[in-house]
């Protein structure tokens, strides 16, 4: 028997832990504190690595048992093995599927994590150039042909 199932179960783990991690992420964005949205970056990182780590780990093993091509590993190849394999893979069938979901569902809020952080980026944008006076409508083309913002006179730091 391949022992695959601890590899599904380590990477079951680190996605629960990192669906757990983009959750506190949205929170820290609608507290504004940067500093923990650092640190959460950094252990999301961590997390992908040892990912990365156990995947590459997981197709070592399928190569070595023969289960997908040593010069072209897919993950359909494996899929296609398994669906042959006797009741004795059950475990790594009912893994392999717990995992795809938490992936899916850690895509999903990655994605929206991703659109929270646009938003406020383009907020804090606007309202810097606010304070420096400049107006995204205002620009004028300088001598190499990009744009800039005029700067008004009726800055706050003039005010």
């Amino acid at each position: 028997m391949i022992p695959i199932a601890p590899i599904f179960i380590k990477s079951k783990g680190i996605l629960i832990e990192l669906s757990q991690l983009l959750d506190e992420e949205r929170s820290a964005y609608g507290e504004q504190n940067s500093e923990n949205i650092i640190a959460l970056a950094e252990k999301k990182q961590t997390l992908l690595d040892e990912m990365n780590e156990l995947n590459e780990k997981r197709i070592k093993v399928l190569v070595k048992f023969d289960v997908v091509d040593r010069k072209n590993p897919t993950e359909e190849e494996f899929k296609s093995w398994l669906k042959l394999q006797d009741s004795s893979m059950d475990e790594v069938r009912l893994l392999m599927k717990e995992c795809e979901a938490l992936l899916k569902s850690c895509k999903t809020k990655n994605n929206t994590n991703a659109q929270i952080l646009s938003t406020l980026q383009k907020r804090n944008k606007h309202l810097y150039e606010l304070l420096q006076g400049h107006s995204t409508k205002n620009k004028v083309y300088t001598s190499r042909g990009s744009t800039r913002p005029i700067s008004s006179k009726q800055t706050l730091g003039r005010a």
